[in-house]
């Protein structure tokens, strides 16, 4: 990797942690973006070419999700495939718990990321197809549709549950229980 490069990637990586902790100990709207600049040491327009808005920020934060799952994807690979999607979907919930002020913004950016309409799959497909996938393979999930379109049925309903919750001031977990199960109903295997 060039040195370009990797100054580029830790300069993503500065502007996206200072951000992060800005909006976790101050919050998203009363942060600007010259108090992250200011606070990470760039220039605005250094923010501005990694991030096209302040929003945009939480799509690095859904990627860096990814990033921190896909060590456990084998773990729950190798449990029976009801199993280890609702252990993928448990440690999402925690994480959504532990940023849930900032919830709102997480799910905006995961289901509205702009361009919304470039079916480009969300990153957490890199993990949740795997497991439907397993699933299929298992014959407990349907598979007269892709494994990325029930991964998308999963996930919207997951986001969407969560906003429920939060608006409501549900418990997340309580709060997405029932939607997921209902989700579980429309994706298993009727036979």
């Amino acid at each position: 990797m060039s040195t370009r490069t990797v100054q580029k990637h830790a300069t993503h990586q500065k502007i996206f942690s200072t951000a992060l902790h800005l909006f976790r100990t101050q919050g998203f709207e009363q942060t600007s973006v010259d108090q992250i600049v200011r606070a990470a040491g760039v220039s605005k327009g250094s923010f501005f070419v990694h991030f096209p808005t302040k929003k945009a920020i939480f799509t690095t934060y859904v990627d860096h999700l990814t990033d921190t799952f896909l060590p456990s994807l084998p773990k729950w690979l190798a449990l029976p495939p009801i199993d280890g999607l609702h252990q993928a979907t448990k440690a999402l919930t925690q994480v959504a718990e532990q940023d849930y002020a900032l919830l709102p913004y997480i799910i905006e950016a995961e289901l509205l990321a702009e361009p919304w309409d470039d079916g480009r799959l969300s990153s957490l497909h890199h993990i949740f197809d795997p497991l439907i996938t397993h699933a299929q393979s298992a014959g407990v999930v349907r598979s007269d549709l892709s494994a990325a379109q029930l991964a998308d049925h999963w996930l919207s309903t997951f986001f969407i549950s969560l906003i429920w919750a939060f608006r409501h001031g549900e418990p997340l977990t309580s709060g997405c229980a029932v939607p997921l199960q209902l989700a579980w109903e429309g994706m298993r295997n009727p036979s």
